[in-house]
C-alpha cells in the first residue's frame, strides 16, 4: 500500500513539474531579453530576464487551441520599426496584454498572403528568429537569438 501511494506521488510529482518551464532569450549583442514562462496552457511573454512574472511589461496567452507537438512556434524580430522586439504567435488566445505598445508588440496569429495562407515571410532574415517548443520543452531555435 506505502509502495502504491509512493510511486502515484512521484509519478504526479513528475508530470507537473514537466508542465513548467522558463526559457531566456537575447538578442546577439546581448542588449535585449526577454523571458517565456510556460505552466500548462498559459504561457507568459515578458520583457527582460524574470524567475517570476512581473507587474508589467508581460503577455498572458491561452494556448489550449495550440498543438504542442507540432505547432508551438514562436516568431519575431528585434528592432523592428520602433519596437524593440515583435513577437508572433499562431492560435493563442491573449488573456492580459501589459507591454508597453511604444516598445513592444505581439501578435496573437500569422499573417497571410494574397491566397489567405498563412506566412512567415516577414519574419526571416537579418534580426529575426524562429522558436519551437514541444510540451514545454525547448526543441529548436533559429535565427537572430541565443538562448539560456
Amino acid at each position: 500500500m506505502i509502495k502504491n501511494l509512493f510511486l502515484i506521488v512521484i509519478t504526479t510529482l513528475f508530470f507537473f513539474s514537466c508542465s513548467d518551464s522558463t526559457h531566456y532569450f537575447y538578442s546577439p549583442d546581448k542588449s535585449k531579453c526577454f523571458t517565456i514562462k510556460t505552466n500548462n496552457n498559459t504561457r507568459y511573454i515578458i520583457d527582460g530576464y524574470h524567475r517570476s512574472v512581473p507587474e508589467s511589461n508581460y503577455v498572458k496567452l491561452d494556448l489550449s487551441q495550440v498543438d504542442r507537438g507540432a505547432g508551438d512556434q514562436i516568431v519575431g524580430c528585434w528592432n523592428r520599426g520602433r519596437f524593440n522586439w515583435i513577437i508572433v504567435m499562431d492560435n493563442v488566445t491573449i488573456l492580459k496584454n501589459t507591454l508597453d505598445s511604444s516598445k513592444f508588440r505581439f501578435i496573437d496569429h500569422f499573417p497571410v498572403d494574397s491566397s489567405d495562407i498563412p506566412t512567415l515571410k516577414d519574419y526571416i532574415g537579418k534580426d529575426c528568429f524562429s522558436i519551437s517548443l514541444e510540451y514545454s520543452a525547448l526543441n529548436r531555435v533559429n535565427g537572430s537569438i541565443e538562448s539560456n
